[in-house]
Parts: C-alpha cells; structure tokens; sequence
C-alpha cells in the first residue's frame, strides 16, 4: 500500500511509549507486546501525532540526520509500513491533490 508525502500518521490506540537514552520503547498495551525504536526511528515516533504529514516527517529527518533524499523516503516509509502492520500507527492515506 502507498504511503503519500500527504498522509497523517496518529499514534495506534493503547500504545504509550517512553525514552530510553535517546531510542524509544514503545508498549502496546492492548497486546502486551514492546518494540524498541533506533534514535531515527524515536524521531519520527516523537513527531507522530502531531498533525505531521509524511512529508513533514521525511523532512525532519533530513534536516536532522545525515542522510539523502532517496535514502530517507525509503527508510521513513519502511518504518512507517512496519509501524502500520504492528498496529502501532494508522496511516491516513491521503493522496496529493
């Protein structure tokens, strides 16, 4: 499935998370299941919710991290799609006008 610059990503119900020395450690209370987060990965967790797009948050990154366009939108958008498939996130899927 698609992810669009354009699309917000809300934190899934019943997940609380936490920092741990600059990763994150995210708890799905629902499940009881943990995930742990690499400090990118914290960053775009700390900006989810917001009202951020994904291209609000590919940007982020890159402004953050050294890292390249291509790369970025690759990685931003595979962690957004494993975040979905946890049930950590849900993405709303709204395509550029």
């Amino acid at each position: 499935m698609a992810i669009y610059s354009s699309s917000i990503i809300a934190p899934g119900q019943d997940i609380v998370s936490c920092d741990l020395d600059g990763d994150a450690v995210l708890l799905d209370l629902g499940s009881s299941r943990y995930f742990k987060l690499n400090r990118v990965g914290a960053h775009v967790w700390n900006h989810i919710g917001s009202g951020a797009t994904v291209g609000d948050l590919r940007r982020s990154v890159m402004e953050s991290f050294d890292v390249d366009a291509d790369r970025c939108v690759r990685d931003v958008d595979n962690l957004l799609t494993a975040l979905r498939a946890s049930g950590l996130v849900k993405i709303d899927d709204v395509p550029a006008s």
